[in-house]
């Protein structure tokens, strides 16, 4: 067994992408099935499955990572389109790229842990020439956009310059970082942003696995979303773009980096996300997919906000809150016609997230009450929806409403509009209900009245009182 090691830097996406570099450059040598990366808390060790005494397999490694540095050297290109890099830093790096006399199995022994680097010291540790602060290499060489008007320097002339955390690192592990960043990071823009990111191994990765990621990401390169949308929000966007990554991206965090550029780059965002429930999400229905759609296409940042921390936290609490958002941010744009959720986005909230009991959603009692609820709902008149959902049991709010509602439903109907009214044993099999388990009732309730009718769902609007 052939073995890579990152440095230990100190750099999480620093240290990913130079596991992916070194990765990408196993997979040039030996093929995807000889090839795995495992996380050995604070670096990576990078596997090649080959003889490491054979001398033609480490002579093969070489020539391979020096045939990638002549292709990076041989245009600017990639360092000119990558985040975190302008023109002038990337016009010093291909200098020095040029330069260099390449060394990869240099990199073959551990890391050096807990070792305090010196003034102007590469950060990997690695005597080769050094690279300065680049931003694109690790996002953590800059302090977040938002405190320069707090922390700025000033350099001569008096003109405010935002604050970085300078640091080097060899060349070699440059051209590395830049192999992870092409071959395994998701680049786009939204508005003048560039976003960067890169999917962190939790588990071992091996074979197809890192093939699948290696082909994945120009799926989205140099896609612009023209939207001002909050950060908290890129990885919905990101995972609705690509809904095809949720069978590859099982297991992984994202590292996701938001980088603006006044006078060079700057990091505006850095976020670790755990997304097994995104994906959840994501692979629970195509509907979901579409939802996610109609939401950015509105810009319905309120129930988009509301949608990503109920899917994040499974909080069942915001459930109703989303659901009453979505119609009302959504059918501004549809005429007089209100919006409603998709019934199996409805049987997500209710299964997955409210954990809501199946006999409950079944009831065909609650389905009747539910269809007068949705009438009214369907004339944007939520009042009987948002009392019935903000409901406390001591209180009788529940009762209150269902009576002003059924009063309403009547005189309706007396004059001539065609609304179902729930009989009066289905009202007391909902209070029934009700009593038995309060919250998940009203909860059933308010996200069935904010949804399309399920094509299973018996109808009930023309049952009249026995």
């Amino acid at each position: 067994m052939l073995t890579l090691y990152t440095p230990a830097t100190g750099f999480l996406d620093l240290e990913t992408k130079i596991a992916y570099g070194l990765a990408r450059i196993g997979i040039e040598a030996f093929g995807c099935e000889s090839v795995s990366i495992k996380d050995e808390g604070g670096f990576y060790a990078i596997d090649f499955n080959v003889d490491e005494s054979n001398e033609s397999n480490r002579d093969k490694v070489e020539k391979t990572f020096n045939l990638f540095c002549r292709r990076l050297v041989s245009s600017n290109q990639i360092l000119n389109n990558s985040p975190g890099i302008t023109s002038r830093s990337a016009e010093r790096l291909l200098k020095l790229l040029k330069e260099e006399n390449y060394k990869l199995l240099s990199l073959t022994r551990k890391p050096v842990l807990h070792k305090q680097n010196m003034k102007n010291e590469n950060i990997c540790q690695h005597e080769f020439n050094g690279t300065g602060n680049i931003i694109g290499f690790t996002a953590f060489t800059s302090y977040h956009h938002g405190r320069d008007v707090i922390n700025t320097d000033t350099v001569t002339g008096g003109v405010p310059r935002r604050p970085t955390n300078p640091k080097k690192i060899c060349i070699q592990c440059a051209l590395l970082s830049l192999l992870g960043t092409w071959f395994a990071s998701f680049i786009f823009k939204i508005k003048t942003r560039d976003v960067v990111v890169l999917p962190i191994p939790q588990n071992k990765v091996e074979g197809e696995k890192l093939l699948q990621i290696f082909s994945l990401q120009h799926r989205i390169r140099k896609m612009w979303f023209n939207w001002e949308i909050p950060q908290v929000l890129i990885p919905l966007l990101f995972l609705s773009k690509l809904p095809s990554a949720a069978d590859i991206l099982n297991d992984f965090e994202l590292f996701i980096a938001v980088l603006s550029r006044q006078q060079g780059y700057h990091v505006d965002g850095v976020f670790l996300i755990p997304i097994n429930n995104y994906l959840n999400f994501i692979q629970a229905t195509p509907y979901n997919i579409a939802v996610l759609e109609i939401l950015f296409k509105n810009e319905a940042y309120g129930a988009l906000q509301a949608l990503n921390s109920l899917i994040y936290h499974l909080d069942a609490t915001l459930v109703g809150r989303f659901v009453r958002l979505y119609a009302q941010e959504t059918s501004f744009k549809w005429g007089n016609k209100v919006n409603l959720l998709y019934p199996e986005t409805a049987k997500y909230l209710l299964k997955e997230v409210g954990m809501i009991r199946h006999d409950i959603i079944t009831n065909p009692a609650l389905r009747s009450v539910v269809n007068t609820l949705r009438y009214f709902v369907r004339q944007s008149k939520y009042w009987y929806v948002d009392n019935i959902r903000n409901a406390k049991r001591d209180a009788r709010d529940f009762e209150t409403t269902l009576s002003k509602m059924m009063r309403e439903g009547w005189l309706r109907k007396t004059q001539g509009e065609n609304i179902h009214v729930p009989r009066e044993k289905d009202i007391q099999e909902l209070f029934r209900l009700a009593e038995e388990d309060f919250e998940s009732t009203k909860l059933a309730l308010a996200i069935l009245a904010f949804s399309f009718k399920d094509k299973t769902e018996e109808t009930v609007e023309n049952i009249k009182e026995v």
